[in-house]
């Protein structure tokens, strides 16, 4: 039951902060929506902050720890970005999330609290840890840490359109052809493409002008 209500008061908080932002919000709101008092906030979270901090994990993480990004050390490092891009797109798009997951996420790039540092500590930064060794396998060693950085950044850039960037992606080419797209597999296998074509390219640029 513990477990049920402190998941109940996750789910409330984050439809509150999604709407209002962590400044606008209030506790009261929160319980209100929740169906809970005071005392259940205080004795699962503690506080406001602490509260904001888990509706933004459980938003950026949910399903996570169920499916965990595993790699065989052995492929080629080609497969390697394929897995990485894969689970990164299975982890956004083939999963039913609550509308507030996508709507606190976009407040919370917009303006980073203490929140986006949690997540790049404890998650974002050791998987973006996994793709830069990945480009480190597939790119000369004259490449510049900064290159393979952008390398990484653009990798990770059109993965997160997909989910984003739905609203905008449906009015420039329409509902329909919009959401046929939506297949994970095809998507993981155009943006593993382009991306190995991208780094081949500045791999190949690279070497002719060393």
């Amino acid at each position: 039951m513990s477990e049920i209500t402190k998941t109940r008061i996750i789910d409330a908080a984050g439809e509150v902060f999604a709407e209002k932002g962590f400044e606008q919000a209030t506790i009261r709101e929160i319980c209100k929506l929740a169906d809970v008092n005071l005392a259940a906030i205080n004795y699962h979270f503690g506080d406001k902050q602490k509260l904001y901090i888990e509706a933004v994990k459980s938003a950026h993480c949910e399903g996570e720890e169920d499916e965990p990004l595993l790699i065989p050390a052995e492929v080629p490092a080609e497969k390697k970005l394929y897995y990485f891009i894969e689970h990164m797109m299975t982890d956004m798009l083939d999963r039913e999330s609550p509308t507030w997951h996508v709507e606190l996420m976009m407040r919370e790039m917009a303006r980073p609290t203490l929140a986006c540092s949690e997540l790049v500590q404890s998650y974002i930064g050791p998987k973006f840890s996994i793709l830069m060794s990945i480009i480190e396998e597939m790119v000369p060693a004259t490449i510049s840490l900064s290159k393979k950085h952008l390398l990484a950044f653009s990798v990770v850039g059109q993965c997160l359109l997909y989910r984003f960037h739905r609203p905008i992606g449906k009015l420039l080419i329409g509902d329909e052809e919009f959401e046929s797209l939506f297949d994970v597999s095809y998507l993981a296998d155009h943006i593993c493409e382009f991306s190995l074509r991208g780094i081949q390219s500045i791999s190949d640029s690279q070497e002719a002008s060393s």
